[in-house]
C-alpha cells in the first residue's frame, strides 16, 4: 500500500511533459493540482521558469472571474504556445456578442515585473479579461494571437517587442500598445475603443490593417516609421505624427499624413 501511495504522489507531482520537452498546461491541472512544480492548484497558472522554458496549452483555460489572471509569469526567456486554444473569461464562454467586463484586474497573460524579458506568446486567442489580453515586457514576441473583448489593451508590450500577425478587435483601449521601440507588422486591428496601434520612438509599423477604431488608427511619435498600412474609418483620424515611408492607404487615398 505504501508503494502505491508513493507512486500516486509522484504521478501527481510530475509535470505533464510532452515528448519534445514542452510542459503542458490545461484547465484540469490548473484547477486541481497545479500544472508543474512552482504552480499550485487554482488560477492563475504560475510560471517561475524552474520547471522549464517552453509551455503549451492542451485545452482552453477558463478563468473564473475578471480579477484573476489566466497565466502569470515571474521569469524571462520562456515561450508560451497557446496551441490554437483560448484563454477566456468565464463570463464570455459561449458568447457571440461583446462580453467585455466592466471592471477587473486580471489579464490573460501577465508579467509580475518589468524585469521579465524575452517572452514569446503565440497561436491562440484571449477573450474577455478584466484587464489586458496580453501584458508582457521588453524584447517580447507576440505572434498569431487573437485578442478581443478585453477591458484594457488587447496587446501591451514594451521596448524591443515584436507584434506580428495578430488580430486585435473590440478591446476597451488600444488594440496594440507598445511603450518603446517596437516592430508591429501584419496585424489586423479593428473597432477598439482607443487607438488602433500605439507605439514608441524608433518603432516600425508596417503592413497592418487598422479600421474603425475610436481613437487614431496609428498613434505614433515623430521618429516612428510607417509603411504599407491600410488605415480607414478611425474616429480621430488616420495617423498622428510618424514618418510616412510610403505605400500607405488612408481612407481610400494614397495621401496619408
Amino acid at each position: 500500500m505504501r508503494s502505491i501511495v508513493t507512486l500516486l504522489f509522484l504521478t501527481l507531482a510530475t509535470p505533464a511533459l510532452a515528448v519534445d520537452g514542452v510542459l503542458e498546461i490545461n484547465h484540469t491541472c490548473a484547477v486541481q493540482t497545479g500544472c508543474f512544480p512552482g504552480d499550485g492548484p487554482g488560477y492563475p497558472v504560475f510560471i517561475d521558469g524552474q520547471a522549464g522554458g517552453s509551455y503549451r496549452l492542451t485545452s482552453n483555460l477558463i478563468v473564473p472571474n475578471e480579477n484573476t489572471d489566466g497565466i502569470l509569469f515571474n521569469t524571462s526567456d520562456i515561450g508560451i504556445d497557446l496551441n490554437n486554444f483560448a484563454i477566456i473569461g468565464a463570463g464570455c464562454v459561449g458568447s457571440v456578442t461583446n462580453c467585455t467586463p466592466t471592471s477587473g484586474t486580471g489579464s490573460g497573460i501577465e508579467r509580475t515585473s518589468s524585469l521579465n524579458r524575452g517572452v514569446s506568446v503565440k497561436n491562440g486567442s484571449i477573450t474577455g479579461m478584466g484587464n489586458y489580453g496580453v501584458f508582457i515586457g521588453d524584447q517580447a514576441r507576440i505572434t498569431n494571437i487573437s485578442v478581443r473583448w478585453n477591458r484594457v489593451d488587447g496587446i501591451n508590450t514594451s521596448s524591443g517587442g515584436i507584434a506580428s500577425g495578430n488580430t486585435a478587435r473590440s478591446n476597451g483601449l488600444a488594440g496594440i500598445d507598445c511603450f518603446g521601440d517596437c516592430t508591429e507588422s501584419g496585424n489586423a486591428v479593428y473597432t477598439n475603443e482607443g487607438n488602433g496601434i500605439l507605439t514608441g520612438g524608433g518603432s516600425t509599423v508596417q503592413g497592418n490593417t487598422v479600421v474603425d477604431n475610436e481613437g487614431f488608427g496609428l498613434f505614433l511619435p515623430q521618429d516612428a516609421g510607417y509603411r504599407g498600412n491600410t488605415i480607414s474609418g478611425n474616429t480621430l483620424g488616420t495617423v498622428t505624427n510618424g514618418v510616412n515611408a510610403g505605400g500607405n492607404v488612408c481612407n481610400g487615398s494614397l495621401t496619408c499624413p
